[in-house]
């Protein structure tokens, strides 16, 4: 025993000073480096004069570049931040390219590239071709201090665009860059004629008068593990503490019984959890955009926020543009599959984007909003072939059911071990109150989003 307790203090003090050394290290090397390269990029700016401009779309594209190869996402611990990115393009004519070691890695931005001494973003097709190629002069926008490069004349430009045909509908026309293709239509034009789809799960209400559009993150796993971990554990501890620690017969009700108001208190946490979780998620939609359209009146409401005011705008004036990117990852050469789908307006701050899944899937989900606006659709059941585990009536992105749908499957084919798994499911998960409570939460999310219209 005394030889354990020994081991702990010895690992405990080691790991902490491992971590201190660490942190000494990494301020000392990695903040030189940083004043050096921050320095030399100040140093060129302070020099040199911008011959071009970005524009608003191509200030969009670097942005979603940045958060997807170099950040990792939208939401990561560092996030982007609009504001550090300068839309004057700048020329460097023979220029240095070296790898950064990774000791100077030290910037919330993963970048594996130093350009005349400073710190580098070269997007995936450039390094493909400066792996290969010596190039003449390359252009280059800053973030920060960081140098994103965006072409290389002869080379790779990430803003040429060319028409391409999608594969999964050649009559259509996109318009493809290195790093993306996009499909842009409107209200006004006539629909794309695909297959309508409900990508995502995005649209997530409809009838004879509107649709409303948004995305749903009810989490069945977190009330899985809040309604499971916290109930079933307190059960089990009011069940030991009846059955060993007090007396035998009533006295347990008594107040006077020690420990009486700990099982009590126990048994209270799992709804007091759930209750907080579903208080938190309804705080947290109110920061999520919503999207309307109301075929009686041809109009189209975007609501950024509940704390914003809702737009209000015509049919034929709302403009759709479906984005794919093809990237790969800094750190790691890893694909980066993502899709934008943006709504906006004639005015350019008005604009609401959310993710899909693909390019088709974007196409197809404008497909079904063009096809209830025209009333040829007035129904969006039946709509996920994708996914035939859903039920119409089912909560959107719920992944605890579905699993517990597919181990009933392989009940009926006699299997010991998957009777053995759902019997455990549903004993950790209470039964079917996750899904009572994700349906619940949505039906109650879906009316939420109505009172913004």
């Amino acid at each position: 025993m005394h030889l354990a307790i020994v081991i702990v203090k010895l690992y405990i003090f080691f790991r902490s000073l491992f971590k201190i050394t660490q942190w000494l290290f990494l301020r000392k090397r990695w903040g030189r480096n940083k004043r050096s390269q921050c320095s030399a990029a100040r140093f060129f700016r302070e020099g040199s004069t911008p011959f071009q401009q970005l524009s608003t779309a191509e200030i969009e594209v670097i942005s979603t570049l940045i958060k997807l190869e170099a950040i990792g996402h939208v939401g990561a611990k560092c996030p982007f931040n609009p504001k550090e990115l300068s839309p004057n393009v700048y020329r460097l004519v023979s220029p240095t390219i070296e790898q950064k070691p990774w000791l100077e890695s030290n910037t919330d931005t993963t970048v594996k590239h130093t350009l005349n001494g400073f710190e580098a973003l070269i997007p995936s097709p450039g390094r493909r071709y400066l792996q290969t190629k010596t190039v003449s002069e390359i252009h280059f926008v800053f973030y920060g201090d960081i140098a994103v490069t965006i072409r290389a004349p002869g080379c790779f430009d990430i803003f040429k665009e060319q028409e391409a045909k999608p594969s999964f509908a050649r009559h259509l026309s996109i318009t493809q860059t290195q790093i993306s293709s996009v499909y842009e239509s409107s209200g006004a034009r006539k629909s794309p004629e695909v297959k309508p789809t409900n990508s995502d799960r995005l649209i997530q209400h409809m009838d004879q008068t509107h649709a409303i559009l948004y995305r749903d993150s009810c989490w069945a796993n977190a009330y899985m593990l809040i309604v499971g971990m916290a109930g079933v554990f307190s059960l089990i501890l009011a069940l030991i503490y009846i059955g060993v620690v007090s007396d035998v017969g009533p006295a347990y009700l008594s107040e006077a019984s020690p420990g009486l108001k700990l099982v009590m208190t126990m048994s209270l946490i799992w709804p007091l959890l759930v209750s907080g979780f579903v208080a938190v998620e309804h705080w947290q939609f109110n920061k999520q955009p919503v999207i309307a359209f109301d075929r009686e009146q041809q109009h189209v409401y975007l609501s950024p926020s509940s704390s914003e005011k809702t737009i209000v705008i015509p049919w034929e004036q709302l403009k759709i543009s479906a984005r794919q990117l093809h990237m790969r990852g800094v750190g790691l050469e890893y694909p980066v599959n993502f899709a934008q789908l943006q709504f906006t307006t004639i005015t350019p701050d008005s604009r609401i984007t959310l993710g899909a899944e693909s390019l088709a899937a974007g196409i197809g989900l404008w497909q079904t909003l063009h096809s209830f606006m025209l009333r040829k659709l007035h129904c969006i059941q039946g709509l996920e072939t994708t996914k035939p585990e859903y039920r119409p009536e089912d909560p959107p992105r719920d992944d605890v059911y579905l699993f517990t749908r597919r181990l009933k499957e392989k009940i009926n084919g006699k299997d010991f071990f998957a009777l053995t798994g759902w019997l455990f499911l549903s004993a950790l998960t209470l039964g079917p109150l996750p899904y009572m409570l994700a349906s619940a939460c949505s039906r109650f999310r879906v009316r939420q989003a109505r009172r913004r219209i």
